[in-house]
């Protein structure tokens, strides 16, 4: 038996009140405390969690819809207020009479970063998290290698805009006329990524005006220090992330800077939905199916354990990741592994990837890059609204770029053996632009016998923000392109390709060329680049990878 109490006030410092849904067993023992902060409808994170098991293990459950969300008083204003309002609501949960003051954190998404904010309170009823597909510091989400997350920022910004239409709507206000602004916005959502300049959304701006904030401020504006997130103790976590989720690298740093012994962490072949067997165009198989459940069991065991006080009962590896392409898990001592071993296949002319570097000169690879013409997303770790079966997320297969000129491909020979890469992948290119500013685009593909050639990994970097200054043009220089972190194994007779290029797109912005980014800049004044890839000895451009033995 257990009994559910909905609109539960929660009084802030500033005499605000919150609401929560409290879901408690029906004892009168006190009882530990799962704790949950949300932006979005709260039955839908009562649901996601699992909130019937953990109050059928004893365990109380409070679901709290965070500042100007729901049914709680306020403006929400992404990342605004959440440290203060997290250490108001963890002490009310503490001194509740119906709570033993021992209190656990869940969350997925924005859920899983408003606990790393209310980590950072050291309130010492707070004894663990459960954290899943968790952003890090918020302008990780918005901006990856100094370019604008851009699919997955806007589709998020749209859905947040028509929340708030509802809450005006329920306070009386006619948004008929908005509404239908809105779903003109959200029924193309491509087309509405190539608006130029990007900060000029007047709904957006009018009803999630952060957007315009985001659009403003590039990754590097100091602007951002005041979202940062605080410093925390070290608090027993487990993080779940999966290999084709936008906040990967995110959860995964977080995890690394965690701290504490008992953390945990799991990585599967998954997005950032609910975890599932198959994504994109590869069905992974039962082992990811099993993992997903068994990921989902030891969660609740996880936060079960550190409530009661039994932290010894927690089992199992500190670190599981799944390995894509041999399609089983792999039991690790930490992440990033200790026994990789750095590999160096060097860009060679004539398209080719080589295991050794070039002992002479010659001729730059080229392209032209036309920010109005930019090679599209296809798959990724993405969250589109268009969808994962719209190319949108996971691995896809590459052919329908092959027409694209302004893509260059490197591939090497067939592997003479099996090639397991766990770990981060980084691209060094020696390259020039004749624009003010241009971006790097890099893409691992693992090219299978038959051609089909499956993206693994993506990355972008934006040279004035990665080396914090305008090059100038016709300047050469060595720019890192961070493509992130896998568990991928290159089959023997497969082939590893590297695709370059200057766009990915609607995943992130196009550059104008113009020395400004697409937040600021008309379409007009968007320029065309001529670009140059340099693989000669003295400009050794290259794709390290972390092979495991």
């Amino acid at each position: 038996m257990s009994q559910v109490e909905q609109l539960v006030p929660i009084p802030l410092t500033d005499g605000s009140t919150l609401r929560a849904t409290v879901h408690r067993p029906a004892t009168d023992e006190p009882v530990p405390v799962v704790l949950a902060l949300t932006p979005y409808p709260i039955d839908a994170a009562r649901q996601e969690m699992g909130e019937s098991e953990l109050v059928a293990r004893g365990l109380a459950v409070v679901v709290v819809a965070l500042r100007g969300t729901g049914a709680s008083e306020g403006a929400f204003v992404p990342w605004q207020g959440h440290v203060e309002d997290a250490h108001a609501v963890i002490e009310w949960c503490a001194r509740q009479p119906w709570s033993s003051g021992s209190v656990v954190g869940w969350g997925r998404s924005y859920l899983a970063q408003t606990q790393l904010y209310l980590a950072s309170t050291g309130h010492p009823a707070l004894r663990a998290m459960h954290l899943g597909v968790c952003p890090g510091d918020p302008v990780g989400i918005i901006y990856r290698g100094g370019a604008v997350v851009l699919g997955s920022a806007l589709n998020w910004a749209t859905a947040m805009t028509r929340g708030e239409l509802m809450r005006a709507a329920a306070r009386g206000e006619d948004v008929s006329a908005e509404l239908v602004e809105w779903e003109a916005l959200a029924a193309d959502p491509d087309a509405a990524a190539r608006t130029a300049p990007l900060a000029g959304f007047p709904l957006l701006n009018r009803r999630f005006p952060a957007w315009r904030d985001w659009m403003t401020h590039p990754a590097g504006d100091p602007w951002w220090r005041q979202w940062a997130l605080p410093p925390r103790p070290a608090v027993p976590t487990m993080f779940v992330a999966g290999w084709h989720d936008l906040f990967r690298d995110l959860t995964l740093r977080e995890f690394t800077t965690a701290q504490h012994p008992d953390s945990r962490l799991v990585v599967g072949p998954w997005g950032h939905g609910l975890p599932a067997q198959a994504m994109g165009e590869v069905d992974y198989g039962r082992a990811a199916a099993r993992g997903a459940e068994q990921a989902g069991a030891d969660g609740v065991e996880f936060l079960v354990a550190h409530a009661t006080g039994a932290p010894d009962d927690v089992t199992g590896p500190r670190v599981r990741v799944f390995v894509m392409g041999e399609n089983a898990w792999r039991d690790l001592d930490t992440w990033p592994p200790r026994d990789t071993v750095s590999t160096t296949w060097h860009l060679a002319p004539g398209g080719r990837l080589a295991s050794e570097a070039a002992d002479g000169s010659a001729e730059p690879s080229t392209f032209v890059f036309d920010p109005r013409d930019p090679v599209l997303t296809i798959g990724g770790p993405n969250l589109f609204a268009r969808g994962d079966t719209a190319r949108g997320t996971g691995q896809w297969d590459q052919r329908p770029l092959d027409h694209r000129p302004d893509v260059l491909r490197f591939m090497s020979p067939p592997l003479d053996e099996d090639v397991t890469v766990i770990g981060d992948v980084v691209v060094r290119l020696w390259a020039a632009t004749d624009a003010l500013d241009t971006d790097w685009t890099a893409k691992l593909v693992d090219v299978h016998p038959d051609g089909t050639a499956l993206a693994v990994l993506d990355g972008i970097s934006r040279v004035r923000e990665v080396l914090g200054e305008l090059v100038p043009p016709g300047e050469v220089r060595e720019v890192a392109v961070e493509l992130g972190a896998t568990a991928h194994t290159f089959r023997a007779g497969h082939r590893l390709r590297l695709d370059v290029s200057s766009s990915n797109f609607p995943r992130f912005d196009p550059n104008p060329g113009t020395g400004a980014g697409a937040g600021v800049t008309a379409r007009s004044k968007f320029r065309v680049a001529h670009q140059r890839v340099r693989h000669d000895a003295a400009h050794p451009s290259r794709l390290v990878l972390p092979v495991a033995p």
